[in-house]
């Protein structure tokens, strides 16, 4: 089955979502913990989310770039305590608001890379009426400032400032416009969200994301010659941790596929097929996958619900 870009219904808003409100204590300043890894790249760890960054020949390239302006500045200083040179490019690996926003932190005119689902989510989430106060203001700011300045469809291999990398964008995964890094000469995957060494063993898919996609994107980025791969969310994951993943994801969705088709209902397939270690807030694997195989994503539409002449 293969897979074509589709923009996203709003944003999903991944860990901010437990973010504390106004009755409630705030929470600990963010510390950042810079990892080298080998060959000028390095892992950030510390905050919502991890990120990393590449020192090439005159600058520096960032994957990702913390959950918030302050956070983002964060980056920024632990960046520069590890090398003078100026940061010259982003890649984001999706739009979920705690990769993306600490972009105004980052310096002005900086070329920003993405995939073109990640550019139209921020300006579908700047234009919604309904999206949370707490992120109105983030996605107008990101609409009107710092949308990608190159925007990719599918996979693309380049140069960055003297380093090889791959940008893939196999299908729809996580959320619909997923790209995760490869480096060639480090042997290294920085897989965004694509990756997350959390308690559930299956992954978290937003709509407009795909559990069939998933499983392309994982064994795609197995194909690689690489030995390292930074997670979107907790430690780094080593091969055998994905290749397991894997292997109960394939083997999860056939067991949902097999109940769907004999007419089971969802409240019979989760209590058949019971997840714990779910995040509450997304829709656990059981519910994605059952959605996937009788609606579709995007949800399925009669097929005159396109027609532009009626």
């Amino acid at each position: 089955m293969s897979f074509k870009p589709f923009l996203a219904i709003g944003v999903s808003v991944a860990a901010l979502l437990a973010a504390p409100t106004g009755a409630q204590q705030a929470p600990a300043p963010t510390v950042l913990t810079v990892h080298p890894l080998r060959g000028g790249a390095y892992w950030v760890s510390g905050g919502r989310s991890n990120a990393g960054f590449v020192v090439g020949d005159k600058g520096v390239v960032v994957i990702d770039t913390q959950t918030s302006p302050p956070d983002g500045q964060k980056q920024v200083e632990e960046i520069a305590k590890v090398t003078p040179k100026p940061i010259n490019t982003i890649i984001l690996t999706h739009s979920d608001p705690d990769h993306i926003g600490g972009l105004p932190s980052y310096p002005a005119g900086v070329a920003i890379i993405a995939h073109e689902d990640t550019r139209a989510t921020i300006l579908a989430s700047d234009a919604d009426p309904n999206a949370p106060p707490m992120y109105k203001p983030l996605y107008r700011l990101l609409a009107t400032k710092y949308l990608p300045t190159h925007t990719l469809s599918e996979s693309e291999t380049t140069v960055i400032d003297g380093v090889p990398m791959q940008l893939i964008h196999v299908a729809p995964a996580h959320s619909s416009g997923d790209v995760f890094v490869y480096l060639p000469r480090q042997k290294l995957v920085y897989g965004g969200d694509i990756l997350l060494n959390q308690a559930d063993r299956y992954p978290v898919v937003h709509i407009g994301g795909s559990s069939a996609g998933w499983i392309q994107s994982v064994k795609a980025m197995l194909a690689l010659d690489a030995d390292l791969f930074v997670s979107g969310h907790g430690a780094m994951m080593t091969r055998a941790q994905i290749e397991a993943q894997l292997h109960a994801v394939e083997q999860r969705r056939a067991q949902i596929e097999t109940m769907v088709y004999a007419g089971k209902s969802l409240a019979e397939v989760e209590a058949a097929l019971p997840e714990p270690g779910a995040n509450a807030m997304f829709p656990d694997f059981d519910q994605t996958v059952y959605n996937e195989l009788l609606k579709g994503y995007p949800p399925a539409v009669a097929p005159w619900a396109n027609l532009t002449h009626r």
